[in-house]
């Protein structure tokens, strides 16, 4: 009888390792792997939500890659189904594809089922606000950073002033379907996205690569904010995914990066609502800059790594969820 279970267990263990088809490779293989195949699904996805949205909004098909009509309400949710399937085809799909072909299943690659608990849940909460008069203030000083070529700083504060335009565009609305269609784009969609990407795919392999998970979490942040093509917004951005970083590495679990990505989004998303609606003012995006002066900016980091703390302490409780010295992140 033991016999018979010992056979059937390495039957088992030699099925589940022939699906995870892709594991032997090294982690430079997987990680030029992961890239090509992120360009190539992010490129079909998004000629699939252009054909969509032409055939759904009736425009031509090369008029919706154009997309630039902001003040028409149609050319703006034709860009908003590009922009869901784009980061459906980019970041969400390839993802669970790389943990099937990396680890034999869908969800084991992202520690999905790592326990996190409500208070360390909102302690990262309030670690994220807490931070954003920071994270605002270091947006200030890129925005006055020049390049010493002015063509090519022209051409890029252009780009920074059109993503601007588009964000606007996509976030301006008074009713509550706009606002959830939104969070959900913006919120949800980008935040779960981005974050089993970058820091439960990338930030993992580069780990593996460098053996160094302090140079690799710097790596995957410049990586984070460089994906963007923001010149003038990369310095927040690499802020912001440095602090992800982090949370993932301590955290040992994707849903704290998760959480935060979404709490960050989604707050400017309902800033840009109540905007719409007459009822906000600049408050959010000036918090941290000069209009207030710097200190709210060193306040809010102060903040920032008080609850960082309890959160950390918390965590270190568990000493199997907490990291061991030497140990890459798993």
């Amino acid at each position: 009888m033991l016999s018979l279970c010992l056979k059937s267990a390495a039957k088992l263990q030699k099925f589940v390792s022939k699906k995870a088809l892709l594991a032997a490779l090294r982690p430079s293989e997987k990680f030029l792997f992961a890239v090509v195949i992120l360009f190539i699904l992010g490129l079909a996805f998004q000629f699939l939500g252009a054909f969509l949205a032409a055939w759904i909004y009736d425009f031509r098909f090369m008029d919706v890659l154009e997309l630039g009509a902001y003040d028409d309400p149609r050319y703006v949710a034709a860009s908003k189904l590009i922009q869901i399937l784009g980061s459906i085809g980019t970041f969400i799909v390839p993802a669970f594809l790389f943990s099937y072909l990396f680890e034999g299943d869908l969800f084991s690659y992202y520690k999905f089922r790592n326990q996190t608990g409500m208070l360390p849940m909102l302690l990262c909460v309030l670690m994220m606000v807490s931070v954003i008069p920071f994270i605002n203030y270091m947006a200030e000083i890129n925005m006055k950073m020049e390049i010493p070529i002015s063509a090519l700083d022209q051409v890029l504060r252009t780009l920074e002033e059109t993503a601007e335009e588009m964000m606007v565009a996509f976030t301006a609305t008074t009713s509550v379907g706009g606002l959830l269609v939104n969070l959900l784009m913006i919120g949800v969609i980008a935040a779960v996205g981005e974050e089993l990407i970058f820091r439960g795919l990338l930030q993992r392999l580069m780990t593996d690569m460098v053996k160094n998970v302090h140079l690799a979490i710097i790596i995957t942040a410049l990586l984070f904010s460089a994906f963007h093509f923001q010149f003038y917004s990369f310095l927040p951005r690499f802020v912001l995914g440095l602090v992800l970083g982090y949370l993932m590495f301590y955290g040992r679990s994707i849903w704290y990066p998760i959480l935060a990505h979404f709490v960050n989004n989604a707050m400017g998303v309902i800033y840009y609502y109540y905007n719409s609606r007459g009822s906000a003012d600049d408050m959010l995006e000036e918090i941290g800059t000069s209009t207030l002066i710097p200190v709210a900016a060193v306040v809010s980091l102060a903040l920032f790594f008080f609850f960082g703390l309890l959160w950390y302490n918390l965590l270190g409780r568990d000493s199997s969820q907490f990291p061991q010295p030497g140990e890459t992140e798993r």
